[in-house]
């Protein structure tokens, strides 16, 4: 057996595998392979299970990975003699890391760099042989299995081997399956493990294997089955085994005495991850494993005169701790409601120089659970639905659901922890998500400044564009639909007036200096004292009220990976009123089942709740409340009171404001060394940058700002020989105004067409900007400038 286990483990890619299977009379016999996660040897239902997991091969990969973190915790919870589904095992994977790896929070990122890659090295992926579709292999030093365990852990489908176990991430028993459709043609992956030692001190404990494959379809089959199956190998039955002491397996700093290892044959990773894994790969690692309860470390074989290991600590380890110069801001909100439980809300703003594809890629809204992305949105959903165009590519908001409700996780994530259901309960979390973002003034601020910084003293560059419009002879229709007769809806006057009349092009704001404690020393309420010296604060039944605390703490001291704090909101009694209850106190209620509450900060100083009453409430009742702020010197604590009044009436309906008619947009012209130029992220390739005003609801083009010194520019100058100032500077002009007017037009034209195409993907804003790459030089060369350029002296 131990030979057999060496040639399978040593092929070095699916066709070296399929020849040895050739070669083998034990590998070829039909009677030696069995249907995965089946009791019957007829039983061959399981091809829809593999075939339904992840779309993608990293998120597929990431499900090994977490099973292997889930066995290390297992392990240590069993070998304290503990029952991993008793009330005694841990209630969360965080309480299983602090106990059992000695780690505060279950937060790594508080331990060393020397002691977490000695963590992390528990867990490895390693790339070999080819360069393209490399064979990985997955090690963990967990519990391991006995090979006659195989059949009801490594190889069951849809046993609730982890279901009532609350520590770990597997729920649902089929998500290891996801990786093995993109094992090359054939669908091989090697199963190998033994039980650790101290798990099993009776027993014969043999390292045992198997393969698993897609079962190959002879013709007649193919004639009368309408799918494949997976099926996995034995002999006489069972599965095969040898003992051993250690195997020297190829990991990085370890021999193999028990645990785990699967290899992967010829996985078909995605373009731009393969090459390196400890580079590319690793990147992508920590955008699906945000938070990953345990480190794990990335280990390419491939790369010779290297050292070829990176651990993954995941991207909120890497924001908090590793890169956070590359932050400009933080801000963080948690909301609690009966219906949903408990959510965290934690935005990261990063630095405009910063890569999109260092943290964000495509998913600039993560949904995660144990710290494991379950979902995302693109891009568009910053600048669409939170209308916060300047932020979208420069923004991270990461939606930790590990505490909601049961049946509200059940209802909002698939199965296979790749896709969301956007059913009632998506949406229901996705208005919270919105309404809590929308209400945040910073936000917007920093959306704005962000906007007047790029807009500057745009005078200049109207006045160009108005210059080229009047002198050069553009056709009479387009000046018409230009001025006010054309469908330009999406166009809007971005300038704002003051009394006196001028144009407001910058906006100020004064900024108190703030100094902030990295532990609060002040927690004051911001309520006055009624004439009985009690602070209420009176909220309308169908309505909302917001409290705000004056505290002098640091804004991440909630959610900071070192020595965070709590803050805890506590419903100490009920007054009900004379029809509900009379004047006795109520028994205390946890304050999700009185109120929806939305925590906003730290941020400057202050922390916002908002509270809104819930409907089995009534006028006139009285709820006595604690918040407490925690403290090394003791926690510091508001007592106050709400009352609730009677429900708000109807407001007059507020007629509609007179919108002002179409003006363009502002241009705005960019130069390299320019400010704007970084922070756009600009390279000479860019082109054109549109900005909407998405604030109002709509995609309407607030400016446009045009790249002067492209490659696209420059080349054609040097192609004409433009050797005079005058005709390289009307070049330029007229080249401004081509992309100015050309990129506006088709935004029409595309916004229109995305709005009637469910399959457009792609903000409008960034396919201009990708469609100009190409068709600016044309424009260069299809406009009249050759001949307005010969009508100017050299001189």
């Amino acid at each position: 057996m131990k030979n057999l286990f060496w040639s399978i483990f040593n092929a070095n890619s699916e066709d070296e595998l399929g020849e040895i299977i050739m070669k083998r009379t034990d590998l070829k016999k039909g009677e030696n392979w069995f249907p995965y996660g089946a009791d019957d040897k007829l039983d061959r239902s399981n091809f829809s299970t593999f075939d339904g997991q992840q779309p993608n091969a990293v998120p597929a990969l990431i499900e090994k990975i977490t099973n292997s973190i889930d066995s290390l915790l297992l392990k240590e919870c069993r070998l304290r003699g503990v029952n991993p589904k008793s009330k005694e095992a841990p209630k969360s994977m965080e309480e299983a890391v602090e106990k059992y790896f000695g780690i505060k929070n279950g937060d790594f990122s508080e331990v060393g760099r020397k002691e977490r890659r000695n963590i992390a090295e528990n867990i490895q992926l390693i790339a070999t042989g080819d360069s393209r579709y490399p064979d990985l292999i997955i090690y963990d030093k967990g519990e391991g299995q006995h090979p006659d365990e195989f059949k009801n852990t490594f190889l069951s489908l849809r046993k609730n081997n982890k279901t009532d176990i609350r520590f770990v991430q597997g729920k649902y028993n089929q998500g290891s399956t996801g990786a093995v459709i993109f094992c090359g043609k054939y669908r091989y992956q090697l199963i190998a493990s033994k039980l650790d030692d101290r798990l099993n001190p009776e027993k014969d404990n043999p390292f045992g294997f198997t393969l698993v494959r897609r079962h190959p379809l002879t013709e007649e089959q193919e004639e009368e089955y309408g799918s494949s199956w997976y099926e996995y190998f034995l002999i006489h039955g069972k599965i095969p085994r040898f003992k051993i002491d250690t195997l020297d397996l190829g990991l990085w700093n370890r021999v193999f005495k028990a645990g785990s290892i699967v290899k992967l044959y010829s996985y078909q990773l995605p373009r731009g991850t393969y090459s390196n894994i400890e580079r590319d790969l690793w990147r992508n690692l920590n955008q699906y494993l945000y938070k990953p309860a345990l480190p794990f470390i990335v280990y390419d074989t491939r790369i010779p005169n290297k050292t070829p290991t990176t651990p993954v600590l995941g991207n909120k380890t890497r924001i908090d701790i590793d890169d956070r110069d590359k932050k400009e801001k933080t801000k963080f909100h948690s909301f609690t409601n009966q219906q949903i439980g408990e959510v965290t809300i934690h935005s990261t703003i990063f630095k405009s120089d910063v890569k999109q594809s260092e943290f964000i890629r495509d998913k600039a809204v993560i949904f995660t659970l144990n710290g494991q992305v379950h979902g995302s949105l693109l891009r568009r959903f910053i600048s669409k639905d939170l209308g916060l165009s300047m932020l979208k590519d420069n923004m991270l908001i990461h939606i930790d659901c590990t505490k909601i409700r049961t049946s509200f996780r059940q209802d909002l994530f698939m199965a296979n922890r790749y896709n969301m259901k956007e059913g009632v309960s998506f949406q229901t979390l996705l208005d919270n998500i919105v309404n809590i973002i929308k209400s945040d003034e910073e936000y917007r601020e920093i959306n704005q400044n962000k906007k007047n910084m790029i807009y500057g003293d745009a005078k200049k560059d109207e006045e160009i564009l108005k210059f080229i419009i009047e002198s050069v002879p553009f056709d009479k229709e387009l000046i018409k639909i230009l001025r006010h007769n054309g469908d330009l809806s999406f166009l809007l006057s971005s300038k704002k007036k003051e009394k006196n009349g001028k144009t407001v092009e910058k906006l100020e704001r004064e900024e108190k200096p703030l100094i902030s404690r990295r532990f609060p020393s002040v927690f004051r309420i911001d309520l006055k004292d009624n004439a009985q010296g009690k602070k209420v604060k009176s909220i309308p039944l169908n309505g909302k009220g917001n409290i705000n605390f004056e505290t002098d703490v640091e804004d991440e001291y909630l959610f900071r990976p070192k020595e965070p704090g709590d803050f805890k909101i506590q419903v100490l009694g009920i007054k009900y009123n004379d029809a509900t209850g009379g004047t006795d106190k109520g028994k205390p209620k946890k304050v999700e089942d009185v109120f929806d509450v939305t925590v906003a900060g730290p941020t400057d100083d202050s922390i916002r709740v908002t509270f809104e009453p819930k409907s089995d409430i009534s006028v006139g009742d009285e709820i006595e409340i604690s918040a407490k702020l925690s403290s090394p010197s003791g926690d510091l604590e508001s007592i106050f009171y709400i009352r609730i009044v009677d429900p708000k009436k109807p407001g007059k309906t507020v007629k509609e404001k007179k919108q002002d008619k179409p003006s363009l947009p502002i241009p705005i012209q960019v130069y390299k060394g320019d400010v704007r130029w970084k922070e756009f992220g600009w390279t000479e390739n860019d082109i054109v940058k549109i900005i909407t005003l998405n604030e109002l609801g709509s995609n309407m083009i607030e400016a446009i700002a045009v790249n002067m010194d492209s490659y696209a520019m420059t080349r054609y100058i040097s192609t004409k020989r433009l050797g005079t100032e005058n005709k390289i500077k009307f070049a330029k002009q007229q080249y401004f105004t081509a992309v100015y007017l050309h990129s506006l037009f088709l935004y029409s034209i595309v916004d229109k067409y995305s709005k009637t195409e469910d399959n457009f993907e792609c903000d409008v804003d960034d396919f201009i900007s990708k469609v100009f790459q190409y068709y600016s030089t044309f424009l260069l060369y299809a406009n009249t400038s050759d001949i307005l350029l010969s009508s100017f002296d050299d001189d």
